[in-house]
């Protein structure tokens, strides 16, 4: 499983340059658009205590890194790779494999596959809780999530959860999970982390995606892709509390809490919609690249990357 080296073309500065200072944030821009591999499902997350950011290409089998000076290598990551989340403190990564209905476990300093553990039907969305060494696991067609202990890399609980089940967000403080389910009827649920229990469910808009928690405002964003909205939910009384207009087909969110940020993509629109998580207004549209999908946001140089699928690029956002 040897590195392969891909190719970026710079926009405008990298993200190397782009350090943390005390300086106001500025106009998020795209400065970079980086090629990676092929879709139809493309996926992202940053490990904050690299700043590198790791894209999934289900069309080739590939885990692609974006460093902080804007290399990128590839590794394959079994196959047709979809989901991806990063465990900061093991620097693993984790990968949901669509064909083979598990989970790749990725060592990032040997950039090789060191182990496979095996889940539910169409596993896609991945989130990591790294402080209690849990990772939770979609089952798209199972409609469950798989929970993994990950210092036994064992499934520990299959938790059923709705159709569909999408994106998810992990509350750091509580340590509860938020599942989208997208189909019919589709709601977030609730998932206690110590009885690995549905203990509530949340009705947002049509078809919810993803789920993005901001810890500093005890709330989280959930696009809805049918409605063209965003949903904001009060962690402390699991209730709507706003809906915004953002583009066409939201999919994908997540939130840079330090700069009160909250990013969208718009599939059918190609762009992004910036939010003001304290106002709770969207600020900014950005335009990226075709059907962007998922997205992540570096919250040390607050620089935001999103997958477009419908062009095999990486957009990287910065302010």
């Amino acid at each position: 499983m040897a590195a392969m080296l891909l190719t970026v073309a710079a926009c405008g500065q990298s993200s190397s340059d782009s350090a943390v200072d005390d300086a106001p944030l500025g106009k998020p821009t795209v400065t970079a658009t980086a090629s990676v591999g092929k879709g139809p499902l493309l996926d992202v997350t940053v490990d904050p205590s690299t700043g590198t950011a790791y894209v999934t290409s289900s069309g080739d089998d590939l885990l692609s890194l974006i460093d902080a000076d804007g290399g990128i290598s590839a590794i394959e990551a079994g196959r047709a790779p979809s989901g991806v989340a990063v465990d900061p403190s093991t620097h693993t990564a984790y990968v949901t494999s669509l064909a083979e209905g598990a989970v790749s476990v990725v060592d990032i300093a040997s950039q090789a596959v060191t182990a496979t553990i095996p889940v539910g039907a169409l596993p896609q969305g991945i989130e990591v809780d790294p402080l209690t060494h849990t990772l939770y696991v979609a089952n798209v067609e199972d409609g469950s999530v798989s929970v993994i202990d990950l210092e036994t890399r064992t499934v520990s609980a299959t938790v059923e959860v709705g159709d569909r089940p999408g994106g998810m967000g992990v509350d750091p403080s509580t340590h509860a999970l938020y599942v989208a389910t997208t189909g019919p009827g589709g709601v977030v649920s609730v998932i206690d982390a110590e009885t690995l229990t549905v203990t509530d469910t949340i009705a947002a808009g049509r078809s919810p995606h993803d789920v993005a928690v901001d810890p500093s405002t005890r709330t989280a964003f959930v696009p809805n892709a049918d409605d063209g909205t965003v949903s904001v939910l009060d962690l402390e009384t699991l209730t709507v509390t706003d809906t915004l207009r953002v583009g066409q087909q939201p999919y994908g969110a997540t939130v840079d809490p330090s700069a009160h940020t909250a990013y969208v993509t718009n599939m059918d629109d190609g762009s992004v919609s910036v939010i003001d998580t304290e106002t709770r207004t969207v600020t900014d549209t950005v335009p990226v690249g075709s059907g962007p999908q998922g997205v992540a946001v570096d919250p040390t140089s607050h620089t935001a990357y999103v997958v477009n699928v419908a062009d095999d690029t990486v957009s990287v956002i910065e302010r």
